[in-house]
């Protein structure tokens, strides 16, 4: 990357939608978008037969003009800001549509989910796709303003290494591939409809795998029957698949569980070692733009994680979380399960909503997502009713447009969604 564009992403991430220059003939003058806030002065020298360009970078707040030589060659100049502004604008946009969603499962996708989401001031949800053909449309979420991250799971049933296990066992795991031509194939199917929408200024992420464990060391690894080494593998040929089709698609390394950072954190966990070597492996992994911070357990737990993690992050990465959510009754400060008090256990969780999303923003978090939209089914006790709407004995097909988020269809509106709903609009 040229010292052009590297100087103005230094200075300017987040504050631009896009990085898309124009060249006013009359002036010879590269003109980028009032929000860049940067001047730069581009000097043409002849030299035999040769022509080099120096650049000088200065930033003054308001300017936004290059002023180049009046030379015909500024054209190649243009050229690359153009090639590479798309680049730089993905970056930028994350942070300027708004960092907080909410994580989807379960239900009916496409337009009937977009109007709740509005209705949230939601601008981000993650969805999980398993490559086995029945992914999820998220064409209508990008063409609606949201961001989406995308959790590739490999369960292709044509695909899929069952040393550790198979689909049938472990319906809810990732596996790794067999033929590394078909899985990224796969991946390509997936994101190439929607590389126009991310070149327009939709905001698409690519995730490989959700809370990976050793399937080699721990037989009850839930969402990996892979090894590590397996894992690593799957990664660099998801990074490979994801760049082929659009390189401003940010690559996010598999999310670290909760209670893995929590072990990681606390030198007394039995185990400390095991957590910190797994997660400094993973963390060292090359084929990935940003990691992902899983949030439960106690809210006051939640910065000394991001600390341990941002300590070890290599240099350039990003992290984000698309799991965060509570209360958890195992915390002395929120003592009581749903089952013990199903009201109280409510308000505590819309308290909790700004107090852990404000926790992910506050430090540092690119993306900030609540676990999950609707309350589970099949789940963990723990994670069962830790979601924004309660469908009760609805169908997931309740789920249509503005109903479910108004409280009509058989779906509850829960204190959590209207928590959400007031910190969204007033926080970025």
């Amino acid at each position: 990357m040229s010292p052009l564009i590297r100087g103005a992403e230094a200075c300017c991430i987040g504050s631009a939608r896009t990085f898309l220059p124009r060249f006013d003939v009359r002036s010879r003058r590269i003109i980028l978008p009032p929000a860049a806030n940067a001047t730069s002065r581009l000097r043409l020298i002849r030299k035999r037969d040769t022509v080099k360009a120096k650049s000088a970078i200065s930033f003054r707040p308001f300017r936004n003009e290059y002023r180049a030589a009046r030379d015909p060659r500024v054209w190649a100049l243009l050229a690359l800001l153009v090639v590479h502004g798309p680049l730089l604008g993905a970056r930028m946009a994350a942070d300027d549509r708004g960092r907080f969603g909410v994580m989807v499962g379960g239900v009916p996708g496409g337009p009937s989910l977009v109007g709740v989401l509005q209705d949230l001031h939601a601008s981000w949800l993650r969805v999980n796709d398993h490559l086995d053909g029945r992914g999820p449309d998220v064409r209508s979420y990008l063409q609606s303003g949201l961001g989406v991250v995308v959790t590739f799971n490999n369960a292709d049933p044509a695909n899929v290494d069952t040393t550790y296990g198979s689909p049938a066992q472990f319906p809810n795991a990732g596996f790794p591939w067999r033929s590394k031509t078909r899985y990224q194939q796969r991946i390509r199917d997936a994101l190439t409809p929607l590389a126009a929408l991310a070149r327009g200024g939709g905001q698409v992420w690519a995730q490989c795998e959700n809370e990976i464990s050793d399937a080699g060391v721990n037989p009850r690894s839930r969402f990996w029957r892979g090894t590590i080494d397996q894992y690593l593998a799957q990664l660099d040929a998801c990074a490979e698949a994801v760049r082929s089709v659009d390189r401003s698609i940010p690559v996010v390394l598999t999310s670290f569980a909760s209670r893995t950072l929590d072990a990681a954190v606390e030198s007394d966990s039995p185990l400390h070692a095991d957590a910190v070597r797994y997660l400094t492996r993973l963390l060292e992994a090359r084929q990935y733009d940003a990691a992902d911070l899983h949030f439960y357990g106690c809210v006051e737990d939640i910065a000394p994680k991001i600390a341990w993690v941002q300590q070890r992050l290599p240099r350039g990465r990003r992290w984000i979380s698309t799991e965060d959510g509570g209360p958890d009754a195992r915390c002395r400060a929120t003592p009581g399960s749903w089952n013990d008090n199903p009201s109280r256990f409510e308000q505590v969780q819309a308290q909790q909503v700004a107090e852990r999303l404000a926790a992910c923003a506050d430090h540092g978090g690119s993306i900030c997502l609540w676990f999950s939209l609707v309350d589970l089914r099949g789940e963990e006790e723990t994670f069962t009713h830790l979601g924004l709407l309660d469908m009760g004995s609805a169908s997931r097909g309740a789920m249509r447009g503005r109903a479910a988020a108004a409280g009509r269809g058989g779906v509850r509106r829960k204190p959590a969604f209207d928590a959400f709903q007031q910190f969204a609009k007033t926080h970025r």
